[in-house]
């Protein structure tokens, strides 16, 4: 069973919606609904079909598993060699809206590894892109080709930058030293003229 950590949160609803592939190791009758190309109204064994990350993780923690779940395309070796060579090319927002956060989910099916690797890597190598679109003019061509983690993050870090910018022109409050400080120092000075 997946966690509720994020029970309520409409981006992991839509995160846990997305389609996987996934192989059914037991005869399901009347679950043909699932397979389009289905022309009974049972499942058959072997029958391979893309169901909603929520319903894999379901039919996979039941005793026995009912599926055994593929990984994604974009979390195969083609995809994995693309962003580890140069992940700031991809359009995240193309290839997949929620790459981490399904990643995340994904990752515990890989036998592997990789995904999980991958995941890192790419944010590694995509950091300093986050960073610009965070603080550039042209928001729009900046934030395109970000995944929807990295648009909030990338409004988080502006909305900080602006803040700062903000308190730093503001002007109307000099910093000065705490009567704490300055009294502080007084009792040292008075001390150490007493030895």
């Amino acid at each position: 069973m997946m966690e509720n950590n994020n029970y309520l949160s409409i981006s992991d609803i839509l995160v846990t919606n997305e389609k996987i592939p996934c192989k059914f190791l037991h005869d399901l009758p009347k679950m043909g609904f699932l397979d389009p190309s289905a022309a009974e109204d049972d499942l058959k064994a072997g029958t391979n079909v893309e169901i909603p990350l929520w319903l894999a993780e379901s039919l996979y923690s039941r005793r026995p598993p009912l599926v055994t779940v593929d990984l994604p395309k974009i979390y195969k070796d083609s995809y994995r060699e693309i962003l580890n060579a140069d992940a700031c090319t991809v359009d995240m927002h193309k290839l997949s809206q929620y790459f981490y956060e399904f990643g995340c989910y994904i990752a515990k099916h890989d036998i592997k590894g990789e995904v999980a690797s991958t995941l890192i890597n790419t944010f590694r190598q995509r950091f300093r892109m986050l960073l610009s679109a965070s603080v550039s003019t042209d928001s729009i061509g900046a934030i395109q080709p970000l995944s929807v983690n990295e648009r909030h993050q990338a409004a988080a870090a502006a909305a900080m930058e602006k803040a700062l910018q903000t308190w730093l022109h503001r002007g109307d409050s000099v910093l000065t030293t705490a009567n704490m400080v300055a009294n502080h120092r007084k009792r040292k000075r008075a001390e150490m003229e007493m030895f």
